[in-house]
């Protein structure tokens, strides 16, 4: 009776450390520790540096129960480490760590992969109790966030206080470095909400919607579906994230060519996407009118990320089986960036890119392998793919989904559902 009761109250507790592991995705509110191995050229770098977020705590809380309370760890480790396929991985992780610049460093990349590798199992276990926890949640994550963003660009600032504690950092629109764009000649920020830039709140959001759009079903004509819809939209718009913007809006055709079926002629609908998707190609490409009513945005940037990207592909070269070690791009950026113009310490602007320079070719086969078991004799439904498809194409021009922490909770819970 008393291990009944101990279990039963495991259970119980499990189910909540579940929902506030979920409700505190969006948030980064965490503690940096600066050791000598997050440092690049004497300069602090936060993809380097070891935090521990609250969110770890919550998860860390939820593994300890899962493997030792509900007596699971026996199996556990015989499902999941005697295998071969596992062992080969294993021996894949210690080369990658061993061949790194910087070890430390890949150790703690890994140790972060490994972290959601368990939550994308955990998830994958608990598909119904997630389902049910996300249709509440998710619509605190958009209004929370859209609040905080329509904030931040009044204020042309971060607005501190409680949003702190959820991870907003402190910035202005004279801070350097920060995210800006002009709307007819009036500087503007770039809403961050609680992220570490724009475009990762952007993708967050979008993906975010759609997953909501997944779980709570066609209730088009309910009130708050569209009130959370919308406040979707407006920080998307308010992030000035270009790729997001696109991606949105043939998410937004594609959403009302499957709700809208009575509409008889689609020939229309076609045509005034077509229209909004070449303006939008206009006023991110050529300076002409459009580029007078919204600009803003950094000259460089195009020549940077290309430039972050002849970088990761000479990496490759340079170690093309096992790579240059788990979050070891930015430790070895400043060798391959001497002779240009622009020094740029950031991630390479590319989610395949960097995870061949830092895993190789061989990492990329195993992730191929691992996914291939993971997605065979599966019917995925179409909103999934949908997803995947958003954070692979976002992904083609920028790195939050592999770097930034709430980007890569997000990716694997959509893992994790499939």
């Amino acid at each position: 009776m008393i291990i009944f009761g101990v279990r039963k109250i495991s259970e119980k507790l499990s189910k909540i450390l579940l929902f506030l592991l979920l409700l505190l995705i969006p948030t980064q509110l965490g503690r940096h520790f600066w050791f000598d191995w997050s440092l690049v050229l004497g300069i602090r770098i936060d993809y380097l540096s070891f935090i521990l977020y609250l969110i770890d705590l919550i998860w860390l809380a939820l593994f300890v129960i899962e493997i030792f309370c509900h007596g699971r760890i026996k199996n556990y480790i015989k499902n999941n480490f005697l295998n071969f396929k596992t062992l080969l991985i294993i021996g894949f992780v210690i080369v990658n760590i061993l061949i790194a610049e910087n070890f430390m460093v890949a150790g703690y990349k890994w140790l972060r992969i490994w972290q959601l590798i368990w939550f994308i199992w955990y998830v994958n276990k608990n598909k119904r109790l997630v389902g049910q926890f996300l249709e509440k949640i998710i619509p605190i994550w958009i209004i929370l966030e859209s609040f905080l963003a329509i904030g931040q660009i009044f204020k042309s600032g971060s607005l501190n206080g409680i949003w702190w504690w959820l991870g907003e950092r402190k910035f202005s629109f004279n801070t350097i470095g920060i995210a800006q764009m002009s709307v007819i000649g009036n500087g503007l920020v770039r809403a961050y909400g609680t992220f570490s830039h724009p475009n990762s709140l952007a993708g967050f959001l979008l993906v975010s919607l759609i997953l909501w759009w997944k779980y709570k079903g066609e209730i088009l004509n309910k009130i708050f579906w569209w009130g959370v819809f919308w406040f979707a939209l407006i920080a998307i718009i308010l992030t000035g994230s270009r790729t997001i913007w696109i991606l949105t809006l043939i998410s937004l055709f594609w959403f009302f060519w499957n709700n809208f079926k009575e509409i008889k002629n689609k020939g229309k609908g076609i045509f005034l996407l077509s229209v909004l998707l070449v303006l939008l190609f206009k006023i991110i490409i050529f300076n002409n009118y459009f580029g007078n009513i919204l600009s803003g945005w950094d000259e460089n940037g195009w020549i940077k990320r290309g430039q972050l990207n002849l970088a990761a592909i000479e990496m490759i070269k340079r170690s093309p089986v096992f790579g240059v070690g788990a979050g070891n791009f930015l430790v070895n950026l400043p060798e391959f960036q001497k002779n240009n113009q622009i020094f740029w310490l950031q991630p390479v602007h590319n989610i395949f890119l960097l995870w061949i320079s830092e895993m190789g070719f061989l990492g990329l086969g195993i992730i191929i392998w691992s996914l291939r078991f993971y997605f065979v004799h599966k019917k995925i439904d179409t909103k999934y793919l949908w997803m995947l498809g958003i954070i692979v194409l976002s992904g083609m021009v920028d790195h939050y989904w592999l770097t930034l922490p709430q980007n890569m909770w997000l990716l694997a819970l959509v893992l994790g559902l499939i």
